[in-house]
């Protein structure tokens, strides 16, 4: 999709900045589907003793306590961090594989996170994959016991599953391997409106006269939420912040539908052509 905007816009509207996120997503391959993450957490009786395990900090491992390790924020903000920032494996092999991998690791009593391992694998790259975000968590609220902040092994299942694999061809969302594809409130011309009305071209843009075109990706989750924006190619830093800004604050779209159940897409190269005149 194609938009051209010229530099009439208010320009004091508010720009706001976004994490990061990481380029391999840029890099995918497959051309049906790919894999979400569907998530749950529960803690698992592992049979190994808990004795065995010692890492950084001293002290046993425990299985039992009288309060289990939490993520900062609650069970939601665990899925909403592993949501941003699990990269989904390249591989044709991986990405076609459906299943779970259980990723085993030790909360200690100051709430770092180490000794992470598989219990359960399901395929190389994703294996490999689930132990990076986990290692990448940030501290957690330790586990009690008799009062006392202590050591607790856990487990984490993480399920990947179907993912809608679309692209933007002539103002329109094409998406293979769905009964109905996802979609805009009032479809491309619509969707074509909104950016007009809410994009700011950057003062900063407009004096250095940048213009180009910019191809953004982004997510169209089960409930119809835009998340995770990236620019996968971009013009400056202050036109993709503006634009991963409006993608954010984007309105809901209907969601793909297969087997009448709502799927997750990833929308690719979505091109927006920005023009000063």
């Amino acid at each position: 999709m194609i938009l051209e905007l010229n530099n009439c816009y208010n320009m004091e509207h508010l720009i706001q900045a976004h994490q990061p996120i990481s380029g391999a997503f840029a890099n995918w391959k497959c051309n049906a589907f790919q894999v979400c993450l569907l998530l749950f957490f529960l803690q698992y009786n592992l049979t190994a003793k808990a004795s065995a395990h010692r890492d950084s900090l001293p002290g046993e491992i425990h299985r039992k306590v009288d309060q289990l390790p939490s993520f900062p924020g609650g069970q939601q903000e665990l899925f909403a961090f592993l949501a941003e920032n699990l990269n989904v494996p390249v591989s044709p092999q991986a990405n076609k594989t459906l299943g779970q991998v259980v990723v085993k690791f030790i909360v200690f009593k100051d709430g770092t996170i180490g000794n992470v391992g598989i219990m359960k694998s399901l395929a190389p790259a994703a294996d490999e994959e689930a132990i990076r975000v986990v290692k990448a968590m940030p501290k957690w609220i330790p586990g009690k016991l008799k009062g006392e902040d202590v050591n607790v092994e856990m487990g984490l299942p993480i399920r990947f599953d179907f993912l809608a694999e679309a692209t933007f061809v002539k103002g329109k969302l094409t998406c293979e391997g769905v009964d109905k594809v996802a979609r805009f409130p009032g479809e491309g011309e619509a969707l074509m409106k909104y950016i007009g009305q809410n994009l700011v071209y950057p003062k900063s843009a407009i004096r250095d006269k940048i213009q180009g075109d910019v191809l953004v990706q982004f997510f169209i989750e089960k409930d119809g939420r835009v998340t995770q924006p990236i620019a996968t190619r971009g013009l400056d830093s202050s036109i993709e912040k503006e634009i991963l800004r409006l993608f954010a604050k984007m309105p809901k779209w209907e969601p793909a539908l297969l087997n009448g159940e709502p799927v997750r897409t990833v929308v690719r190269d979505f091109e927006i052509v920005l023009r000063i005149y």
